[in-house]
């Protein structure tokens, strides 16, 4: 049997590289919060990325590739609030597959209750991108049934998960 004994440092970053990272797209607070703690609460070691305007994602997407995306599709939904949310999901779906990223991608979003919009997004997506969809307001449970889709986990049987 072979050994490899590891400095300090490389066993770190050993660990670092093991750490599924996902990046996190809503422009609500408290959407943000939601999914954040149930992604931490389900791994132990994860890097989660928060953003509430898509194109500040964008940008760190072309950087990097996460392991999971999660998005939502629209900030004009919110009565009353203004600001610049940046690019709308369906135009981030459209970057998505135009770049032919390997990663999954969760859109989770109460427009799918709107006739129409789950099509509009699989049609921005196209055939290639791996994207799952997830309709808001939705269970602990369905989130986490998603997120191990996504991340091919679906048997999984808490490895990992924090008891």
């Amino acid at each position: 049997a072979r050994t490899e004994v590891m400095s300090e440092d490389r066993q770190v970053k050993t660990e670092q590289l093991a750490k599924p990272r996902i990046i996190i797209v809503d422009d609500e607070d408290v959407m943000l919060d939601m999914m954040e703690t149930l992604v931490q609460d389900w791994r132990h070691e994860v890097t989660v990325l928060r953003f509430q305007n898509r194109d500040g994602a964008w940008q760190k997407l072309l950087r990097c590739d996460p392991d999971l995306l999660i998005t939502d599709m629209r900030s004009d939904n919110v009565p009353g609030r203004s600001g610049d949310y940046g690019m709308s999901g369906f135009e981030l779906l459209k970057l998505l597959a135009e770049r032919l990223v390997k990663y999954p991608v969760l859109v989770a979003s109460g427009s799918f209750s709107i006739s129409g919009c789950e099509g509009l997004a699989k049609q921005c997506a196209g055939p290639h991108l791996n994207v799952s969809f997830l309709t808001k307001r939705f269970t602990r449970e369905l989130f986490l049934q998603a997120l191990r889709q996504c991340l091919g986990l679906s048997g999984e049987t808490g490895r990992g998960a924090r008891q």
